[in-house]
């Protein structure tokens, strides 16, 4: 069996850590495995590396992909399938493992399954927003990076008391990511594109715990609307100076946690297996606790909005 692998869309930490798992377990057990270098846009023009093992060993928890990705709607061209065929033939590629976040599981797999292109996808994102799984790789390590910039917003923050003090995270335009930070966290507000909220009612909650405990900590998601004038405008409106705090992209970048190490390589090994099997096309999923292998595509509804008992929590609503 000749497994090729490809990285769709945006990285996340524990995708390293899956490839290397995948190739361990595919060449111990006979197996041949390629990777495409540039996601799809890569394997449609025949781009494929052979996996250095030892390089893969020695970079596995690192964050990023050893497989360059790519979000070029490659496979929405008419010759896509054609291509893809050809290419597989030619290198005598049986099947693909696929990373992927939202977007590529929900637009890449049903290609696939109508091309009779045997694959099987691990859903990878930090955002944790892909709907028929309750985690994604990557999310945890996000979550573990946000984290220690907390503790350090919090030494300052004791030292120099009397601030608001803002942390932005990735997320999209989704919020799962920012409310699990502001929970771990604990926050004292957070702010989600899924739901409104106040600008006077955020002042006067700032107010209180900078008034009661010295500074408060607020998380909010990348694509809140209006942030440039909730920066402007907060501090005029609760009389309270304000600092803020960007994660970024490194946050996508950081070290595999050891949960995405795990997960990662028990995502592999039912990947593997389910190829070996004959599998044509499925999704390792985790749901209550366990991983899955889901058959066939994933839904093409969007994931339940973020737990709005734990947004009210939070914000003492």
């Amino acid at each position: 069996m000749k497994t090729a692998i490809v990285v769709s869309g945006g990285d996340a930490p524990g995708i390293n850590a899956a490839i290397e798992a995948f190739a361990r377990l595919a060449q111990d057990g006979g197996d041949h495995v390629v990777g495409a270098q540039d996601g799809f846009a890569g394997l449609l023009e025949g781009r494929l590396t052979e996996l250095d093992r030892s390089l893969l060993s020695r970079l596995s928890g690192g964050g990023g992909s050893i497989l360059r990705s790519s979000r070029e709607p490659v496979l929405s061209q008419p010759e896509a399938a054609e291509r893809l065929r050809a290419v597989m033939r030619a290198n005598d590629i049986d099947n693909l493992l696929v990373f992927g976040g939202d977007g590529s599981l929900k637009h890449v797999l049903p290609l696939l399954e109508r091309w009779g292109a045997p694959a099987v996808a691990l859903p990878t994102t930090i955002d944790n927003d892909v709907a028929g799984t309750d985690y994604t790789l990557g999310h945890d390590s996000a979550c573990n990076y946000a984290l220690q910039a907390v503790e350090g917003i919090r030494a300052t923050a004791g030292a120099l008391p009397g601030r608001i003090f803002m942390l932005e995270t990735l997320g999209g335009h989704t919020g799962y990511l920012a409310l699990a930070i502001a929970h771990a966290s604990g926050a004292d507000a957070v702010l989600l594109p899924e739901y409104e909220f106040e600008l006077d009612w955020l002042a006067q909650r700032a107010r209180r715990v900078v008034q009661r405990a010295g500074y408060a900590l607020v998380a909010l998601c990348e694509f809140v609307p209006g942030i440039d004038s909730i920066v402007e405008e907060l501090p005029r409106r609760s009389g309270i100076r304000l600092r803020y705090t960007a994660l970024g992209h490194a946050q996508r970048g950081a070290d595999a946690s050891h949960y995405d190490r795990t997960v990662a390589r028990d995502m592999s090994r039912l990947a593997w297996r389910a190829l070996q099997d004959g599998l044509r096309l499925g999704v390792v999923a985790l749901q209550d606790g366990r991983l899955t292998m889901r058959e066939g595509t994933m839904p093409l509804h969007d994931k339940a909005p973020p737990d709005y008992d734990l947004y009210q929590q939070i914000n003492g609503l």
